[in-house]
């Protein structure tokens, strides 16, 4: 079936095909089957509504609404279709329960899928799969190059015999999540690992969730980068998205950008 994607934004998954779109159709359309309006945030409904109403217009064919926004569960997944080539998911689901995460409430818990080729494991949580499932992938990661775990680590997850694994292959970046200062802990202990194996701050990455406490939010994501980790700062969303103040946009601007926070944790130094 010939499918056109069109999505509200890109970003550094989304597919780059000729049949990927991201605004009003043109003058020339390529034949279709389908038009499936992908949306991924909350915040992107409005636009991905206009876009639907805009391809309607355009075509006889079905033109579909979905993704994450909408409640999707995500299901099997075909390589390419709504993410870049390369991107890979292994799993859906997760078996936590964080009151923060839309994750369990979209997905439900764990399902292993089949596994397809790809050097970005964006899997929700790929630690808590099984010991077996982890090894099949760890086997189809060491056909790749410029391996990312890119959809977040679990620390408390984390096991000397995973480490091992991770030693044999070509990876660029690991992205662990400290939501809470009660993961704190656990963070600096898969990072004092992660170092014995010889990994160095640059390719260790971490998920932040701020947007509550900036003084609390501030001590964390120095924390983190104290840990030997280059934070990535992300203000949480509900499902009725908030609008943040400049205040909070600038602060997460800054610890989401290594020179940025970098020079700030100088400056904190000095002044101390």
């Amino acid at each position: 079936m010939l499918t056109i994607r069109v999505f509200p934004r890109r970003t550094e998954m989304t597919p780059v095909d000729d049949m990927a779109f991201y605004d009003v159709p043109g003058l020339f359309i390529p034949p279709h089957d389908e038009v499936h309006i992908c949306c991924v945030f909350t915040w992107d409904k409005a636009r991905a509504e206009y876009l639907q109403r805009n391809w309607e217009g355009v075509t006889d064919k079905p033109v579909l609404i979905g993704g994450p926004a909408y409640g999707n569960s995500g299901g099997d997944f075909t390589p390419g279709l709504y993410v870049k080539p390369g991107v890979t998911f292994t799993s859906r689901g997760c078996p936590n329960k964080c009151g923060f995460c839309f994750v369990p409430k979209r997905e439900g818990d764990l399902r292993e899928l089949e596994i397809q080729p790809g050097n970005i494991i964006n899997d929700n949580n790929f630690l808590a799969c099984s010991k077996e499932h982890r090894r099949k992938v760890y086997d189809m990661l060491k056909t790749q190059k410029t391996i990312c775990f890119k959809g977040g680590l679990e620390a408390a997850r984390l096991t000397d015999w995973d480490i091992e694994e991770m030693r044999g292959l070509r990876i660029k970046e690991l992205w662990l999540a400290c939501d809470t200062k009660e993961r704190i802990d656990v963070l600096k202990k898969a990072c004092e690992k992660l170092y014995s194996a010889g990994y160095n701050q640059n390719k260790i990455r971490c998920y932040v969730l701020i947007g509550d406490d900036m003084t609390e939010n501030e001590n964390r994501l120095r924390q983190v980068y104290e840990a030997g980790v280059l934070p990535f700062a992300q203000l949480y969303q509900p499902e009725i998205p908030i609008i943040y103040s400049r205040e909070w946009k600038q602060f997460a601007r800054t610890w989401s950008r290594p020179a940025a926070y970098k020079a700030h944790m100088k400056t904190l130094l000095v002044a101390q």
